[in-house]
């Protein structure tokens, strides 16, 4: 029992040593860190109260004289920053969704239908392909708050208020994006450079002396350079602001494949993104519902003004089955094999970057496609393209549902290691409807594509499950 007495008297003496010359030693310090992680943990297993004896929180639970006892150097500011980390980092078994960060959701509700408005509003190529860069920045934005916060507990009062100061300014973007690319579009590339820059600042500063803190060093460091575009782009306008703000996106989207490398510090490894599998997987598909969810309410607003008309009630009804149908497509089977692959796989930082990250922006792009699709069906049922002019509506009619089965497919295709021939055919058979969005009127397009969503939903459930008697975990053949 005199031994360890005499060590941790050595040891207290040497960190005193070190902090009258004001640094530790590299070395000394990453063992420190794994050391009293790894003592975290064990105390976080055993359930050991938050607070000792005189009201001091330490890291897991640990009482404050244990924790001395093993570990001397924690009482230093190292200590007060380990403390830190474990009140505002989630733990390990803590992965469900919080109130929170449902209410953080809310915002891109409204973003998604400002998004489908502006499109139904001003339908031309030029404003598509804004706002399909809207929709990559929005979906950026929030897919990488969904991250740091797979990280972080928004339990935790300072990472609460980080979520309501990202919600505001998201909030604040989305009120402009209907003039992004207009008067605000400078406000709009301000306010996404403070929820971007910002968040991974604050999650910086938070991690000092954590080892995700590198991983978060490369992630600001990138969003830094996308910044500088971003708001030369807002201030200059015009062909210079959608040539920059082009590439600053490109950038972004080329960050995360390319592991956020930095010259001097290197790249991350999916690996390294130590995730709650099963807390992402819920976050994305909470996503998919949002976006869902505009569908439904451009089809019940637009039906209030056609109810009387049978075309519109029938326009109604294929609008409503065309949305099911997808939620069906989704939610049927792949979402629950996804979560479970994600929840057990060696790399779920892999799964969580191809799956969740990029492929479904595909599907969130191709949904809100379908929304901008469903009122002009709906408002529009006669309209002949080829004679009434309106090429873009064909593009919107067919290029929402096919993106939504592409993104699926290869969604499928991150878990299943195939891609499902089903959705391929399925994409054909929309592809190949083009000449029916050309020359018959709208109503024959969108009854075409739900028909082709419909019947690859059934065959997802019923003809899968119970002609070929598959069960859910084998590959959709």
């Amino acid at each position: 029992m005199e031994q360890p007495r005499q060590d941790t008297a050595a040891v207290n003496e040497q960190g005193a040593h070190h902090h009258h010359h004001h640094a530790f030693d590299d070395v000394l310090n990453t063992e420190l860190v794994d050391a009293t992680d790894a003592a975290i943990t064990r105390a976080e297993a055993q359930a050991q109260a938050d607070y000792d004896s005189q009201g001091f929180p330490t890291p897991g639970g640990l009482s404050k004289s244990d924790t001395l006892s093993e570990y001397p150097l924690i009482d230093s500011g190292l200590g007060a920053r380990l403390r830190c980390h474990a009140k505002i980092l989630r733990k390990r078994e803590f992965s469900k969704v919080t109130n929170v960060e449902l209410f953080f959701d809310l915002v891109f509700v409204f973003a998604i239908s400002s998004i489908s408005e502006t499109m139904e509003h001003h339908l031309t190529v030029g404003v598509m392909l804004q706002m399909l860069l809207v929709t990559l920045a929005v979906w950026w934005a929030w897919v990488f708050s969904a991250w740091v916060f797979n990280w972080f507990n928004p339990e935790s009062y300072l990472v609460r208020l980080l979520l309501l100061a990202l919600m505001l300014a998201s909030l604040v973007l989305s009120a402009v994006i209907s003039e992004s690319f207009g008067e605000q579009s400078l406000l709009f590339a301000g306010m996404y450079v403070l929820i971007q820059v910002g968040r991974n600042l604050a999650a910086f500063l938070a991690l000092h002396g954590h080892k995700l803190q590198r991983n978060f060093t490369r992630i600001l460091s990138w969003f830094l350079v996308t910044a500088v575009l971003w708001l030369v782009g807002g201030a200059l306008g015009g062909i210079t602001r959608n040539i920059l703000w082009g590439v600053a996106i490109v950038l972004e989207y080329i960050s995360a494949a390319a592991g956020f490398y930095v010259p001097g510090i290197g790249k991350s490894v999916t690996t390294d993104w130590d995730i709650r599998g099963g807390h992402l997987a819920e976050r994305c598909s909470l996503f998919i519902i949002i976006a869902l969810g505009e569908s439904i309410v451009v089809t019940g607003k637009s039906f209030q003004l056609v109810f009387h008309e049978p075309i519109g009630v029938g326009m109604f009804i294929i609008a409503f089955v065309g949305a099911a149908s997808m939620w069906w497509i989704y939610f049927h089977t792949a979402s629950t094999e996804a979560t479970e692959y994600v929840e057990t796989t060696a790399d779920p930082g892999k799964m969580g970057r191809i799956g969740y990250t990029y492929i479904h922006a595909v599907m969130v792009i191709g949904i809100v496609w379908c929304a901008v699709a469903d009122r002009i069906g709906i408002m529009e049922p006669y309209l002949v393209p080829h004679h009434e002019g309106g090429m873009e509506r064909v593009a919107i009619m067919i290029g929402g549902p096919s993106l939504f089965v592409l993104g699926h497919a290869l969604f499928r295709r991150t878990f299943c290691s195939m891609t499902p021939k089903a959705h391929l055919t399925a994409i054909a058979a929309i592809l190949c409807a083009t000449p029916i969005g050309i020359y018959l009127p709208i109503w024959a397009t969108a009854l075409t594509t739900t028909t082709i969503l419909f019947l690859l939903a059934a065959y997802e459930s019923f003809f899968r499950c119970y002609v070929l008697g598959q069960d859910h975990q084998e590959v959709l053949v």
